[in-house]
């Protein structure tokens, strides 16, 4: 619960000066077909994490810069890295797949 609240607070602190997509309603229900029962809640908290943690060794890729296939790769490769630098298990795997969802269901958001 601790961590869905400091995401939630980092989204928002972040929300100001970051140029990422913010999911809305009609998002969660476009990655429903991919995603059964995702909702707006859980794409916010993958954005968050997504803000939080990524951008610890790099900038912040949008999520429209790589298509499904390649963020399936992509993201279980950095989360190893996360949590190898930090020496511990910073991101477990319901957190990787919040960020996964994120950038997947993002990456097809139309006209953005």
């Amino acid at each position: 619960m601790y961590k869905i609240f400091l995401s939630f607070c980092v989204l928002a602190l972040v929300s100001c000066s970051a140029k990422l997509l913010v999911p809305t309603q009609a998002d969660a229900d476009r990655g429903m077909t991919k995603y059964e029962g995702l909702s707006l809640t859980s794409l916010l908290e993958g954005k968050a994490l997504f803000e939080q943690n990524c951008s610890k060794c790099h900038g912040l890729k949008s999520p429209t810069s790589r298509n499904e296939e390649k963020w399936n790769k992509i993201v279980p490769i950095m989360v190893k890295k996360v949590n190898k630098k930090a020496g511990k298990e910073e991101l477990d795997a319901a957190e990787e797949q919040l960020i996964l969802k994120y950038l997947v269901t993002m990456s097809t958001a139309p006209g953005k």
